[in-house]
């Protein structure tokens, strides 16, 4: 995953202890019959320990990926979480992502 092109991978760390990462990717889809033209930056992972949590730590790497939008020239960050991790919902609204999407499954 690390080697495929547009992918992009920041680690915050103190004192040589990992604390959080945020894995990027450029996501780039020319417009198809199915889809309009769609060029942003995917937040694919983001992941803070427990025990760093609550100190910055997210924000850092949040801003890293915006940073890293601005730089390729992208006008939008998207990411996905799961219904149930209200928490990061909580974190993701404060720090400006607005819910656009809903996902639906059904188990069989």
């Amino acid at each position: 995953m690390l080697a495929e092109p547009g992918t992009s991978v920041f680690i915050a760390e103190e004192n040589g202890q990992a604390l959080g990462y945020v894995l990027c990717k450029l996501i780039d889809r020319s417009e198809n019959p199915f889809t309009f033209a769609m060029r942003y930056l995917l937040v694919d992972q983001i992941s803070v320990r427990s025990t760093a949590q609550g100190i910055g730590v997210g924000k850092a790497l949040t801003k890293q990926a915006e940073a890293l939008a601005k730089e390729l020239n992208l006008q939008r960050i998207q990411l996905d979480s799961w219904g149930f991790n209200t928490e990061a919902h909580v974190f993701f609204e404060k720090m400006g992502f607005e819910k656009f999407n809903h996902r639906f499954w059904k188990s069989l």
